[in-house]
């Protein structure tokens, strides 16, 4: 069993309802450490294959990493697939920015919270929106990204890839689990706005963790009902190197175009590599085209390919964009896991890198 993140203590719950009237939830942490005052906030974005995820626990190296150094820490959830789309997801994640600009205030403190300051972070999916809201947020832009193993250009990833080497249902063996490939395939191209979740199961956890397990590790009520359930199969049937039709489908909702060309031109709108080559093209360099940005990845990922990180950084530190690397050479997706602490091998080599750049471009003060 794989170890799970849990909810650090000290937290506050909060929601609001969305432009697109659904309720969206937020979890907000103070900072642990004074540092300088007014502190700057960090918003999780959470991975989870745009099917799935939760945004109850962070990552575990982000609360001693990120708090203790004298930041606020803010997660939230979105809308996620089938029933919404790729740029949907996005709209929820952008207005939770709006949010904690204008709500943080109030829950820490007016004088306890710069909302000029604030950085964004995400892992996997969560890794490309908040690679992707950069592209859309100015007045004030971030005042830096992290990027943990984030997909930043979908056209290179093999769903996009020969049609023959693509990967699909049909290579894999029979599907065995609750629901069946047909229930799952109807889910699959499911629009109906009123069957939207906005927190799921990031994989199979119901296999091996209790509803009071998981509710404790999460610091709120869970249940797996059978739509828990069935989102959690739905991803792991369709997920990135199992089924091109997860994403061209469930997460893109390719039957909306009316032709290729269409299609295609809107996988590159929500492609943060290609929005940026675009507007280098157009002459943009240096922090005007994106805001100074952190890459976490592992050379072994085989879900998410650290060659998706060599590109994007590529491209920024050619356009003048400050950029800091922290590869882990053998990292599968989600290494991260084991960072608990400054005392784990390799914290020094990979998170302290990552946090001091963060530093540089806050400007926190010590």
């Amino acid at each position: 069993m794989a170890a799970q993140p849990s909810a650090p203590p000290g937290f506050t719950d909060h929601t609001f309802k969305s432009a697109s009237g659904v309720e969206l939830a937020v979890r907000v942490w103070p900072a642990e450490t004074t540092v300088n005052e007014p502190a700057p906030f960090v918003l999780w974005t959470h991975g989870g294959g745009w099917f799935g995820g939760f945004h109850f626990a962070p990552l575990p190296w982000m609360a001693p990493g990120f708090r203790q150094r004298g930041y606020h820490f803010v997660s939230h959830n979105y809308r996620l697939a089938p029933q919404v789309r790729v740029d949907d997801q996005l709209a929820d994640c952008l207005e939770v920015v709006a949010w904690c600009r204008t709500n943080l205030p109030d829950v820490l403190g007016t004088d306890k919270v710069d909302v000029d300051r604030y950085v964004l972070c995400g892992e996997s999916a969560g890794g490309h929106l908040a690679t992707l809201m950069g592209t859309r947020l100015s007045n004030p832009a971030p005042s830096a990204i992290v990027d943990v193993y984030g997909i930043v250009d979908f056209l290179t990833m093999p769903a996009f890839g020969p049609e023959d080497k693509r990967p699909s249902r049909a290579k894999e063996g029979p599907w065995v689990g609750r629901f069946s490939e047909e229930e799952l395939n109807t889910l699959l191209r499911d629009r109906n706005p009123a069957n939207v979740l906005t927190d799921g199961l990031s994989w199979n956890q119901f296999e091996f963790l209790t509803e009071a397990e998981i509710s404790k590790l999460w610091a709120t009520e869970f249940r797996y009902t059978d739509r828990v359930l069935m989102q959690a199969e739905l991803h792991m049937m369709h997920s990135l190197g199992r089924s091109a039709d997860g994403l061209h489908i469930g997460i893109l909702h390719n039957e909306k175009f009316a032709n290729e060309d269409e299609f295609l031109a809107f996988v590159r709108s929500v492609s943060p590599v290609r929005v940026l080559q675009q507007r280098v093209s157009e002459g943009k360099k240096g922090q005007e085209l994106y805001p100074p940005t952190a890459f976490l990845h592992g050379t072994g990922d085989v879900d998410v390919p650290v060659q998706q990180s060599y590109v994007m950084s590529a491209l920024l530190k050619d356009a003048g964009v400050p950029v800091v690397e922290c590869y882990e050479e053998g990292g599968l997706h989600v290494f991260d896991m084991k960072y608990t602490g400054p005392e784990v091998p390799g914290w020094d080599t990979y998170i302290d890198p990552l946090l001091a750049f963060v530093d540089m471009h806050v400007g926190r003060t010590t």
